[in-house]
């Protein structure tokens, strides 16, 4: 067993809650993770967990060893093989996250590309449609868009995404082509979630005008593709990233509705941990992903 073995499932055991669903994950009986961390903590004369017939939880000592440990393990991981002399080797498992249609559409391909090139790694991709907590998750590295909060991670700038509002031919055929953006307000929409039916739509014209429109429509979809197989059926009019309607754009399966007015680009960035050292894979994929965006359509690079 290598010496990290014991620290790394306490920190799962931490971050999933429960010794069963550490086990189920690392293909390991219950019993085998118990022992581990009972190791541990006669390593270390503490109790890390209480633990009861459903749950685990971190004691306060088992909280303190956590955040530090989650923190300093990669580094020593890092520096050991630095030393050993293979620190510049992508090896090891990669975790990455990312948005599910961005990541089914491109950062699935990166990864499988990726992996050609550096054999040694193995690739986790979680895929949801809100931000993944990249460190109680032991996410490696994450694709996100928008702005970034968190200042206690890493962030290299990968594009600019630029918005459109698109309509079906079908639609604008029956319902009329917008000559203004107050003309949006007599047409359908096709809403990403709920809180956009309550919000106006926030557009800047080519005056640099602003302008907020109050919408309806009768279809919502929380999934970036659905939306645009919605518009494609003549649902209505959705405002929606560029890269997700290139393709129906450039088949001519959808237009572009009032070009010269849009909502400011939001940043896409790809982020990681913070610390003294990358790990090789760390930084060779997020090196690979700044080339590799440069290849997606609609984006602003």
């Amino acid at each position: 067993m290598d010496p990290f073995t014991e620290i790394n499932l306490f920190l799962r055991v931490v971050e999933l809650g429960s010794i069963r669903a550490v086990a189920r994950e690392q293909g390991l009986e219950p019993s085998s993770v118990s022992r581990r961390i009972a190791s541990l903590e006669s390593r270390l004369r503490s109790t890390l967990i209480d633990r009861t017939a459903t749950r685990s939880r971190a004691t306060e000592r088992g909280m303190v060893y956590y955040e530090r440990m989650r923190e300093l393990l990669p580094q020593i991981e890092a520096v050991e093989g630095e030393v050993a002399g293979d620190s510049a080797t992508p090896k090891g498992l990669l975790k990455v996250s990312a948005s599910i249609d961005f990541g089914q559409l491109h950062v699935t391909r990166w990864l499988l590309d990726f992996r050609r090139l550096y054999p040694e790694v193995e690739i986790e991709l979680v895929l949801a449609s809100q931000f993944v907590d990249i460190s109680t998750e032991g996410i490696d590295v994450a694709v996100r868009v928008g702005a970034l909060k968190d200042s206690a991670l890493k962030a290299r700038k990968l594009a600019d995404v630029p918005r459109v509002l698109a309509a079906s031919p079908g639609y604008l055929a029956k319902w009329g082509v917008p000559e203004t953006p107050d003309d949006l307000s007599e047409h359908q929409f096709v809403f990403f979630d709920g809180t956009n039916r309550h919000e106006r739509l926030k557009l800047v014209g080519p005056d640099n005008r602003h302008y907020a429109i109050r919408r309806r429509g009768a279809v919502t979809i929380n999934a970036v593709a659905s939306a645009v197989e919605a518009v494609k059926a003549d649902c209505g009019i959705h405002i929606g990233p560029r890269w997700a309607f290139q393709a129906a754009l450039e088949r001519g399966e959808v237009v572009e509705v009032l070009p010269g007015y849009t909502q400011p680009a939001m940043p896409m960035h790809i982020i990681w941990r913070s610390g003294v050292l990358m790990p090789a894979r760390v930084r060779a994929f997020v090196d690979f992903a700044v080339e590799a965006v440069k290849d997606v359509d609609g984006l602003r690079h």
